[in-house]
């Protein structure tokens, strides 16, 4: 899965690397923040599921249809219907990647520093 961006995890990084860690990390909260709240408007998200299995990507493919046009339209959710995403804060075994997607990885590090879109909390 070399598409997936990860954050650096050797120690002593550069601001470079802090400041691309940090841009994750605020990526990866949008993603949960939005995950919640598209468990919490479809409950069928939140536990084992009684649709068979080869049905079951039309079916999270219908919620996330549905949730995309209710975002769209600005459509409030209950508070109380969010659910929180537990991060088990899984660290991969092997953590190889290709050379080109550590490459590709550097490359957006070095951008986001230079063009002022990295994280500053570090400096």
């Amino acid at each position: 899965m070399d598409w997936v961006l990860v954050p650096y995890s050797q120690q002593n990084l550069t601001w470079t690397q802090h400041g691309f860690n940090e841009k994750i990390g605020e990526i990866q909260k949008v993603a949960k923040d939005a995950f919640a709240r598209l468990k919490g408007r479809w409950s069928c998200l939140q536990k084992r599921t009684e649709v068979k299995l080869q049905d079951l990507p039309v079916v999270l493919g219908a919620c996330c249809v549905l949730h995309n046009i209710c975002e769209m339209k600005g459509e409030k959710m209950d508070p109380e219907l969010k659910v929180d995403i537990i991060d088990d804060e899984m660290v991969p075994e092997v953590g190889l990647r290709s050379v080109n997607s550590l490459k590709a990885r550097d490359a957006i590090a070095h951008n986001l520093l230079h063009h002022g879109l990295a994280g500053t909390s570090f400096l």
